[in-house]
Order: structure tokens, then C-alpha cells, then sequence
């Protein structure tokens, strides 16, 4: 009975050893997903206009999901008012921190015949990107400046315009995505239009203009605002239509007033090259002193009809485009003083825009 109690008391003690030796293995936990892990962690190091994300002049004022620079409009014109409206996702070509975009654009509109009118405008702009109150709803702050150097015809047919015409302009642009289909375009740019001899508040012009879009399905979205021009040949413009992207290499803006068909017809790793076609309302309005001292309003127009080249780098480096197109149904109209209507002939225009 002893010797049965000792074996028992044996057993026992090397079952305990057993199961406290159980207890010390160390069990190895799974690696850590690091990229999980800085997804999770606050990111301390980061200011946040470094979180910065934002679609600013878009293709450049939108900044790269459309592929071209729908803000590059015709000579004078304020950029903004020629922008994709929102609605979409953030671009994947959204610079991070608070510069969005510089861009410089050069158009020629050359004289031809002896009743035509040359115009050369060269101008520039500079877009910062705010949170307001968050990245996600970012406010766009646009200041531009551009000048007009104008060739007209002397004689009979000369239409008294100032050898150059300026415009000035700070833009404010809101993006809001509502919901996962809804977004909103909002933007108010005041802005000086003038030969700098007429300073009267005639020259004080606020343009901008509201879009709604709604993302019908992934490659479809439906758009619909107002642009409001501020001048006296047009106040108020309707805008809208459908962005249809089919693939990759297609994208049909079928927006008015500038629709575009754009392909892309080659990439590497470093650029994508895209081809176009477009038409666009071309014009703008400023403040004028004429030649005997009256000041006046001008008001230029015209309807446009281009092709163009645009090279999109895969960095988000530099980009740029080159395009060409005729221009026709010019007008030039004079609003305080009884001077007649001018008709230029049509003419062509060569235009070339630089962008980061």
C-alpha cells in the first residue's frame, strides 16, 4: 500500500511538471502588418497640409482625373469658368500639400485679311488647396493674371480697342462630396477687367459658378450648374451634360459650353500622351478708355472649333499641351457709346499651356 501511495505521488508530481512546463512555451504571435499598423497610428508627423488630397484646377484648375486642363480657356477668359464640376472621387493625381498648381498659357488669334483682329494673350495662374474644414471638402484659393496684346486693322474698320487689355482675378472654389453619388462645385471670382486707363468700377467684374454632378454609375456621371459670366452679351450661361469615360483610354466630356472627345493613343512609364478634339465659347469684356477720353465697356466673342495634343507625366511632374483650331462668328460690341458692332474675319489659333 505504501509503495502504490509513493507511485501515485510520482505520477502526479511529473504530470505537474509537464503541465508547468506547458505553460512556459512561448507561443510566437503573427507578424504585424506594418502597413495596417500605419494606416491605424496618428500620423504625428505629418502637418495637414501634408494630408492634403485635392482635385484643385483639375485636369490642371480639376487637377488630373480629367485628363486635360479644362481650366485653360480662351483669351482673357477666367479659367474657372471652363472647369469639370465636381462630383467625382479625389484624383489620383492630386498633388499632397497646400500648391496644387501653377500654370502658364500662351494663345495666338492672328490677324488675317484687312478687317481682322489679332489678339495674344499670355497669362498665369497660381491655385493653393485649404482644408475648409477638412480635406475632404477643400477650399481652392486661384489668384491669375493675364495680359491681351491686340493687332487690329487701321482705317474705316478699326474698332478702337487699346493696344493691350488686362484681367486679374482671385478665385474661391468649394468641393463637397454629399453622400456616395452627389457632389457639389461651388466658386466666386472677383476680378479686375481693364486697359488700367479706365479705373471705374465698370471694370470690377464677379464671375463664378455652381455645379451639382451625380455619379450614375462608375464610368457615367450626370452634370448640371450655372456659370455666371458678369457680362453684358451673356449673364448667366447654362452648363451641363454627361462625363462618359468607356476605358482607360477614352474620355467623352459631352459638357456644355466646352465638350471634348479625348484618347489616349500612347504611355510609358514615365508620360501619357492624349489626343482631342473641342469646342469652346471664347471671349471676355472689359472696362476701356477710348481715344477721346470717354470711358466705355467692350465686349469681345467668338465660337472656336480645336484639336490638341496634352502630355500627362505618371509623377505628376510637368505637363503641357499644344492645340489648334479655327475661330469664327466674332464679335466685337461697345456698350456706354454709340459706336457700331464689329465683325472680324475668322481666323485660326494656336495655343500652348505649361502646368505643375
Amino acid at each position: 500500500m505504501g509503495w502504490t501511495c509513493c507511485c501515485l505521488l510520482l505520477v502526479a508530481a511529473a504530470a505537474a511538471r509537464a503541465d508547468d512546463a506547458a505553460d512556459n512555451v512561448i507561443t510566437l504571435l503573427p507578424p504585424v502588418d506594418q502597413e495596417a499598423l500605419k494606416a491605424i497610428q496618428p500620423q504625428r508627423d505629418q502637418t495637414i497640409f501634408d494630408r492634403i488630397r485635392l482635385a484643385a484646377l483639375g485636369e490642371p484648375q480639376d487637377l488630373t482625373e480629367p485628363l486635360l486642363p479644362d481650366d485653360l480657356a480662351p483669351p482673357g477668359q477666367p479659367r474657372q469658368e471652363f472647369e469639370p464640376p465636381a462630383g467625382r472621387k479625389l484624383p489620383p493625381g492630386a498633388k499632397p500639400g497646400a500648391l496644387q498648381q501653377v500654370i502658364f498659357t500662351a494663345t495666338e488669334l492672328p490677324r488675317l485679311g484687312s478687317d481682322g483682329l489679332g489678339l495674344t494673350t499670355l497669362d498665369t495662374s497660381l491655385t493653393i488647396g485649404l482644408p475648409a474644414p477638412t480635406v475632404d471638402s477643400p477650399l481652392l484659393v486661384t489668384p491669375g493674371f493675364g495680359t491681351t496684346f491686340v493687332d487690329e486693322a487701321t482705317g474705316p474698320t478699326d474698332p478702337g480697342l487699346p493696344s493691350q487689355l488686362y484681367e486679374s482675378w482671385l478665385q474661391a472654389r468649394w468641393l463637397r462630396k454629399i453622400g456616395e453619388r452627389f457632389g457639389v462645385d461651388l466658386a466666386v471670382a472677383p476680378g479686375w477687367y481693364s486697359d488700367f486707363a479706365n479705373d471705374t468700377p465698370q471694370a470690377l467684374r464677379v464671375t463664378g459658378h455652381g455645379f451639382g454632378a451625380w455619379e450614375y454609375s462608375k464610368n457615367l456621371r450626370v452634370v448640371a450648374g450655372v456659370i455666371y459670366l458678369d457680362r453684358y452679351d451673356v449673364n448667366i450661361l447654362p452648363a451641363g451634360g454627361l462625363l462618359w469615360t468607356p476605358a482607360d483610354d477614352k474620355r467623352f466630356e459631352l459638357i456644355f459650353p466646352r465638350p471634348r472627345l479625348a484618347w489616349r493613343v500612347a504611355e510609358s512609364d514615365r508620360a501619357a500622351q492624349w489626343v482631342y478634339l473641342a469646342g469652346e465659347f471664347g471671349g471676355n469684356q472689359w472696362a476701356v478708355r477710348r481715344d477721346n477720353g470717354a470711358n466705355d465697356v467692350v465686349v469681345y466673342h467668338d465660337y472656336r472649333m480645336l484639336a490638341g495634343w496634352e502630355r500627362r507625366p505618371a509623377d505628376l511632374g510637368v505637363s503641357w499641351r499644344l492645340e489648334t483650331g479655327w475661330v469664327f462668328g466674332r464679335l466685337v460690341e461697345y456698350y456706354i457709346t454709340d459706336t457700331a458692332d464689329y465683325r472680324p474675319s475668322d481666323t485660326f489659333l494656336v495655343r500652348a499651356g505649361i502646368w505643375y
